[in-house]
């Protein structure tokens, strides 16, 4: 009897035993998996080294060069891998209020040695901060006076909560889509509003972003969901000309828009295209940024991802906009283009000096 007892006792034991070692198994397995998923695993950069605002190009690693050159969405549970990969941007989306705005803010920029540019769409018609406050649209401004302190006053409040880059003004002749987003009249008369308002906004250390090169952005199908093409015309092109003219404006976004015309993109969408990026760049040195490169405009253009990826930084985009809120895909990203720069499918030297306008932007001196 004595002995059944102990054999029991010993079988229940044992079965305790591999019970608790499932149960470690699967909250290790589980804890792995959130893990992963937040970027806790990814991989820290070294430390870089800034003295008196200077900084020795040569002494960032490449994946560092490569992270200076992205902007992701800036979301609370994002800011360790973000951080931790040392990516040169964060947009930031609606929240209820001013104070959530600046905490958030905060958070990112926090002991950074090379600070975030903190980017947002403040264009009128539609932003983020619809919950606390209401801003004139750019299809009811009229006068290059009421442009420049509408200018003013958005970067003052842009300024106040910490951003440093606003994807605006709309330069694009007309807005079919929303209606909205466009100055009103001409050619001429767009671009006289649009340099009001970008020295009304640069103003206030707010840096501005002429878009969509080369235009007919807002008069086809939503490039958010569809393949685009467009005939661009002269008349298109004179704002982003006109702007962009003695760097007036410090950015430049360029479009999904596969261009025939004035511009041609030889069938491909402008912001994958080498040839007409590389013509933008002969007459302007601010910066070139991308659209947001998960629009299906350009990703239904390609068969696979990485694919994307070398063709966007092999264009010569200066800031590529990439809202995917994932990690392990941010991480790879880098990984994919460190590799095409190793084999010399994109220029290290065409990096270095898109990372040093960045830099530059950010208020360093680049060596």
């Amino acid at each position: 009897m004595k002995s059944t007892t102990n054999f029991r006792t010993k079988r229940w034991t044992i079965h305790q035993k591999f019970f608790l070692i499932l149960v470690i198994l699967v909250l290790f397995l589980a804890t792995l998996n959130v893990a992963k998923a937040r970027g806790w695993l990814i991989p820290e950069q070294p430390e870089v080294k800034v003295e008196q605002k200077t900084i020795v190009l040569s002494s960032l690693t490449l994946e560092q060069k490569i992270a200076q050159m992205i902007v992701v969405p800036g979301q609370e549970w994002s800011v360790e891998p973000w951080r931790k990969m040392g990516l040169g941007g964060i947009h930031i989306y609606a929240m209820k209020d001013e104070q959530l705005f600046r905490n958030m803010i905060d958070k990112f920029q926090q002991n950074m040695t090379i600070p975030f540019i903190v980017t947002t769409d403040l264009e009128g018609c539609w932003t983020p901060f619809g919950n606390f406050k209401n801003f004139t649209s750019v299809s009811e401004i009229y006068t290059a006076e009421e442009a420049s302190e509408i200018g003013t006053e958005e970067g003052e409040f842009l300024s106040a909560l910490g951003f440093t880059l606003n994807f605006a003004p709309v330069v694009d002749l007309k807005d079919e889509i929303w209606n909205c987003r466009s100055f009103p009249g001409d050619e001429k008369q767009i671009t006289e509003l649009a340099e009001a308002y970008v020295d009304g906004i640069q103003s206030t250390g707010i840096a501005a972003t002429a878009k969509h090169y080369p235009g007919k952005t807002l008069v086809v199908k939503d490039p958010h969901k569809f393949v685009v093409s467009a005939e661009i015309s002269a008349a298109d092109v004179y704002p982003f000309t006109s702007i962009s003219a003695q760097d007036k404006v410090k950015a430049v976004m360029v479009s999904h828009v596969i261009a025939s015309g004035a511009v041609d993109t030889k069938g491909k969408p402008a912001v994958v295209s080498e040839a007409v990026i590389g013509e933008l760049k002969q007459n302007y040195s601010g910066l070139i940024i991308s659209d947001e490169i998960n629009m299906l405009g350009l990703k239904k253009y390609y068969p696979t991802m990485d694919e994307m990826y070398v063709a966007v930084f092999a264009a010569g985009n200066d800031l590529i906009l990439n809202f995917n809120d994932d990690p392990n895909e941010i991480y790879h990203m880098i990984q994919v283009v460190k590799k095409a720069v190793e084999e010399k499918k994109i220029s290290e030297d065409q990096i270095d000096y898109s990372v040093k306008k960045i830099l530059e932007l950010k208020g360093f001196t680049v060596m």
